[in-house]
């Protein structure tokens, strides 16, 4: 699954594709959100865009996403603390993916 839950934690994998034409959630696979992302991924541009796009997506503050793996690459981790609200809106987010994949 494109995330996994630890620990009270989220860790939730993604593909990111920086210099897109815009931001948006393309898709996912069984391992992983396919992301675009608009800002060039010079000086961590596009890094701030996918944690700002993500707090959106999940509505959570930006605050409470912090990405631990993949500064400089496209394959990313993104940890959260697990709350109920949270692990609702992933199970909807996956439910809906479920459909378009």
């Amino acid at each position: 699954m494109w995330y996994s839950n630890q620990n009270q934690q989220v860790t939730i994998y993604i593909f990111a594709k920086a210099n897109a034409k815009k931001t948006i959630l393309l898709g996912a696979t069984e391992q992983q959100l396919l992301i675009s992302i608009h800002a060039k991924p010079h000086h961590g541009q596009a890094n701030v865009e996918l944690i700002g796009y993500l707090a959106q997506l999940l509505h959570v503050p930006k605050t409470q996403l912090m990405l631990q793996r993949g500064k400089h690459s496209k394959h990313k981790q993104v940890i959260a603390p697990l709350t109920d609200a949270l692990a609702q809106t992933l199970h909807v987010l996956h439910e809906k993916l479920k459909i378009l994949t």
